[in-house]
């Protein structure tokens, strides 16, 4: 079924709010993000993808919005897979993302909810599903899952996820389990993409559908189970999520602020004799 979270239009700050997110473990606000900031995170996107294809001597679309961004990604999807897939990643990193996901609108929002000296175990998740994305094999959407376990950091951490386009029932949106954050770690079992709630658990009457409109924010514990809907759906939803943890939580304290993700870093040069100095020059704007 379809569940209307929160669907007033409230301030974040109002008690209500953190009384609902406290007890059924999710939340959406509504209005918190700025739409020009939305458009230029799919904008720098674009970019990424119709720079790839203009390597691959492609014809790009000229950025015209969701229809043009959509346009490239298929075309690059389907003329190199890898390249695809790079350019996807590269866009978790984009600076206009990240600036959004630590802006001061974002961190009010984990302070009025108890974090203190906010930290951040990864940088943002991107999460594109797209009928005509779909690559043979690979990521489609994300089984059921909680989101404290595969990072391990404060019990009171938050996943903060929104859409850079309206999000319906029928555009894969995130189906949660209000209250399951009340019984702490579900038993799961590690698989590919993440580590997966034992079926047997729950059923799927179970789940609410979080409609979230561009701007909002849905806000959910670590602990609260929820999975992609993919059933009856269609079209494009890129969404990114971004995890916040709680320096002062007591546990997290105690245990010396464990942290599941690891960062490696690759000191080998990519080719020989690359880059040359002429290239350094071109690339500073120094070539003659």
């Amino acid at each position: 079924m379809t569940y209307a979270l929160h669907a007033e239009r409230q301030r974040t700050a109002e008690p209500d709010w953190v009384d609902s997110y406290r007890a059924s473990g999710l939340a959406v606000i509504p209005g918190v993000l700025p739409v020009a900031c939305l458009d230029r995170i799919a904008c720098d996107m674009h970019c990424a993808y119709a720079r790839q294809l203009e390597r691959l001597g492609l014809p790009a679309a000229a950025w015209s919005g969701r229809a043009s961004l959509l346009q490239n990604m298929e075309r690059l999807l389907q003329a190199d897979v890898k390249a695809y897939l790079a350019a996807t990643r590269h866009t978790a990193r984009l600076a206009s993302l990240q600036q959004l996901v630590v802006s001061d609108a974002v961190l009010s929002i984990a302070s009025a909810l108890g974090l203190q000296a906010t930290s951040l175990p990864t940088s943002p998740v991107l999460h594109v599903m797209g009928d005509s994305l779909r690559i043979p094999g690979g990521y489609h959407g994300v089984a059921t899952h909680q989101d404290w376990p595969v990072v391990q950091g404060s019990l009171d951490a938050v996943t903060m996820w929104f859409s850079l386009f309206d999000v319906t029932p029928h555009t894969y949106p995130l189906q949660l389990i209000p209250g399951s954050h009340r019984r702490g770690v579900w038993p799961s079992q590690i698989t590919e993409h993440t580590s997966e709630v034992d079926p047997s658990t729950y059923v799927d009457a179970d789940f609410i559908t979080a409609t979230v409109a561009r701007g909002d924010l849905l806000v959910f514990t670590g602990f609260t189970v929820h999975r992609t809907a993919v059933k009856d759906c269609a079209g494009l939803r890129i969404a990114a999520s971004m995890r916040y943890e709680n320096t002062a939580e007591a546990t997290f304290v105690e245990r010396g602020y464990p942290c599941a993700y690891q960062r490696t870093v690759i000191r080998e040069a990519p080719s020989s004799g690359f880059p040359s100095s002429a290239q350094v020059d071109r690339a500073l704007g120094l070539a003659d």
